[in-house]
């Protein structure tokens, strides 16, 4: 859920302190990004399907079906935010955030507002 975006964002925003070899291209930081955060959300999501799926072994016929109902869910989570969410972020990086950060002295290099 909201977990796995706070992973993926972090990983991004650490992707901009990794050297030139991260960061030379936008292909080569966003593949550093998924690297870092994939396996960290894989194993989350992973973990919290498995415990919702257990519910399969009650009696309990609705206690059931939420259980295959929520594990389908964070199964699907993961997939969206490892695609879409992924755009999204590219989107974000080539529209608003250079210019937004250049606009405050000591951010993407800049020492004077609007570089």
């Amino acid at each position: 859920g909201a977990d796995d975006i706070f992973v993926f964002m972090d990983a991004y925003k650490q992707s901009a302190h990794q050297g030139p070899e991260v960061t030379r291209t936008l292909a080569s930081r966003m593949t550093w990004v998924w690297r870092k955060s994939g396996y960290a959300m894989a194993i989350t999501s992973a973990t919290t399907c498995a415990a919702f799926l257990c519910t399969i072994f009650t009696p309990i016929a609705s206690v059931r079906s939420f259980g295959i109902f929520a594990a389908l869910v964070i199964l699907w989570d993961y997939v969206l935010v490892m695609s879409l969410f992924c755009t999204a972020v590219v989107i974000y990086h080539n529209r608003f955030e250079r210019d937004a950060a250049c606009q405050v002295p000591g951010l993407c290099g800049c020492r004077t507002a609007g570089c």
